[in-house]
């Protein structure tokens, strides 16, 4: 594996610059990528077009301007102060998700990205464990779960759970690196692979099936027990008898009513 020029100033620990390395390759020929999206260098996305070359120093300090960029932007977004392996390991799902959009209403054809993540959330209210489980929650490209990004998202959950005192597992030594942080690498130097694809959003709840269940449920035994209230009440519920029709109608409520929260609160807790 090659990596970036580590003597560039880095905006986050060099932990969090391998992982994206790693995640995204570099590639000095624009290509497209799996769902069609031209890329260049360490997995740049913006104003590429076909045909497009760069050297292996612009290639880094690309990635140094967006690093610079997003560590900044991750910050302003966190209410509580990320460790630096937790900055690390956000930095680099904002780099493959885009920061999304700011603002209290959703702008016309937005797309979803970091500050819209359950990650970002379960961290701004001190939930680090529903955070690290969150990362999985953005393991999708054009629909479809993706084995690179299931990857690349479980060691970014690791990145973010791993206590900083020890971040020394992260940081090999040069020599285990085969020579490949000594001095500027030559650009024949970077294998030709492809980067991870841009992370479909995570699926909104009101689009789970699960949660869709639960709201089929409440909806069913409220139209039931609409059906059975009228005609005075259907005599008083026949005389305390009780019509059928609401019990079950209640159940239904009941059943769609718990199937919901359990859902919202797997959600909350980082669970898909």
């Amino acid at each position: 594996m090659k990596l970036p020029n580590r003597s560039l100033p880095w905006p986050i620990t060099w932990a969090g610059v391998v992982e994206i390395a790693r995640s995204e390759s570099c590639r000095l020929t624009a290509y497209r990528d799996i769902v069609g999206v031209w890329t260049i260098g360490w997995g740049r996305t913006r104003n590429v077009h076909e045909g497009m070359t760069q050297t292996q120093t612009e290639a880094d300090r690309d990635l140094l301007t967006e690093l610079t960029n997003l560590a900044n932007q991750v910050r302003a977004a966190c209410v509580i102060e990320p460790t630096p392996n937790q900055l690390a390991a956000m930095v680099s799902l904002a780099y493959n998700i885009g920061m999304g959009w700011t603002g209290p209403v959703k702008p016309k054809g937005a797309k979803d990205g970091f500050r819209q993540s359950s990650v970002l959330r379960a961290h701004n209210r001190v939930d680090f464990e529903s955070a690290g489980r969150a990362f999985a929650l953005w393991n999708k490209a054009g629909g479809q779960v993706v084995r690179g990004l299931v990857a690349r998202r479980q060691r970014e959950a690791a990145l973010y759970m791993t206590p900083d005192e020890l971040y020394s597992q992260y940081l090999r030594p040069a020599s285990s690196l085969r020579g490949e942080l000594a001095g500027e690498p030559r650009d024949e130097d970077y294998r030709e692979a492809p980067a991870t694809p841009e992370a479909d959003p995570e699926t909104r709840l009101h689009a789970s099936p699960i949660a869709q269940s639960g709201a089929v449920s409440i909806a069913t035994g409220g139209l039931a027990a609409a059906s059975a209230v009228s005609d005075d009440v259907r005599s008083v519920a026949w005389s305390m008898s009780i019509d059928p029709l609401l019990v079950v109608a209640a159940v239904a409520i009941v059943v769609g009513a718990v199937v919901l929260y359990q859902r919202y609160k797997q959600r909350a807790e980082g669970w898909a």
